[in-house]
């Protein structure tokens, strides 16, 4: 940076500190500061809400899921799935049956979604289902599926008579956001008139190669991992956050016209000594670069505070937990995840809109 550098320098630091100017520069500068700190506090709030879906997601789902692309259900005994259930990393592979079906406990009713798999010897329904429909478990009452029968036809006297019917006693509720009734897969094929066929394999197993699933099951299915599986979800989980980023950029842009006002009345103070520079030999573009580089200072020390405080603050409810949430939730306090991608992000546009404001500024020197 050279003598703009130290000029720059020293027009920051100078002993002049009861000056408008100087006090301009430093609101400028806490203001990046504030702004830099929110970004990184409310950033790492946000990863902590979202380490906390996707690891709900991804205790509701296996690793990877396979489906037919033609059709509805298959042939889970072939060869090829065999092959699969032996792949390096398959804790366990499964063939499961699913389908939306109606439900009735008591006098209420709703749709939901069965689950039947070859490890159920109950039923057990989510939470979810449970509050809706007031189900407790070890009660005499029963719950009943219903599903359209494939080999009777409907019937306007007698609708009963044109549905498959399963009822089973809840014994347990399991913790779910999701409507779902887990039964038996036997139970499921009788409800759904299946004789054999599977809807989905499931494999569980954080390693298993989904290239090396799909080479071995061919383009008749589609292998499904667990982004795949809930697009939606993770699609919305990073568009709220670039959302979130671009708001509070926004507002550290606003903030940052503190520091084009200051750099503003500090090039109209400091004009006799745009003149004595001039005359000494120096350039334009040696001038500009010097005011430029005072008005990038002063969000690079904001920026720099900024960090600290925000990193700090992160650290803190962290490890200790501070700040507790209120209500009943998962967790008692607020969570946070500190991201060094967000801490690079974060600078960037920060330093960035710095030098941006900072350009806009000089463009008021002339020589």
């Amino acid at each position: 940076m050279g003598v703009s550098g130290f000029i720059a320098g020293r027009y920051l630091f100078s002993g002049k500190s009861r000056s408008v100017i100087s006090w301009i520069s430093g609101i400028g500068a806490a203001g990046m500061a504030v702004g830099t700190a929110a970004l990184i506090v409310i950033l790492s709030v946000y990863n902590g809400f979202d380490r906390i879906i996707r690891d709900n997601l991804d205790a509701s789902s296996p690793d990877i899921v396979v489906r037919p692309t033609v059709g509805k259900t298959f042939d889970s005994s072939a060869d090829a799935f065999a092959q699969v259930a032996a792949l390096p990393g398959v804790v366990s592979a499964e063939g499961v049956v699913e389908e939306k079906v109606a439900v009735r406990y008591g006098d209420r009713q709703s749709i939901t979604k069965v689950r039947g798999i070859d490890g159920a010897w109950e039923c057990s329904v989510s939470s979810t289902l449970a509050s809706e429909l007031g189900i407790k478990t070890f009660f005499l009452e029963q719950l009943t599926l219903f599903f359209p029968s494939k080999s009777e036809s409907f019937s306007m006297a007698n609708p009963a008579a044109s549905l498959e019917t399963v009822s089973m006693r809840p014994k347990e509720i399991v913790s779910s956001d999701e409507s779902l009734v887990i039964i038996p897969i036997t139970k499921a094929r009788e409800l759904l008139h299946i004789e054999s066929d599977v809807t989905s394999f499931e494999i569980y197993g954080p390693k298993v190669s989904v290239k090396q699933v799909r080479e071995l099951l061919g383009p008749d299915f589609e292998v499904l991992d667990r982004y795949q599986q809930h697009p939606a979800v993770y699609k919305m989980m990073r568009y709220e956050k670039a959302a979130i980023y671009l708001i509070l950029i926004f507002v550290v842009l606003i903030v940052a016209f503190n520091i084009f006002g200051s750099l503003s009345m500090l090039i109209i103070d400091k004009k006799d000594d745009i003149s004595t520079l001039s005359s000494m030999g120096a350039s334009a573009p040696v001038i500009r670069r010097t005011f430029w580089l005072e008005g990038w200072f002063v969000s690079l020390l904001g920026l720099v505070i900024g960090l600290v405080v925000g990193i700090a603050l992160v650290l803190i409810q962290q490890y200790t937990g501070l700040i507790k949430m209120p209500g009943n939730y998962l967790v008692s306090s607020y969570p946070v995840v500190l991201k060094f991608t967000d801490v690079l992000l974060t600078a960037a546009g920060v330093a960035l809109i710095g030098a941006l404001i900072s350009s806009i500024s000089i463009k008021e020197i002339k020589q």
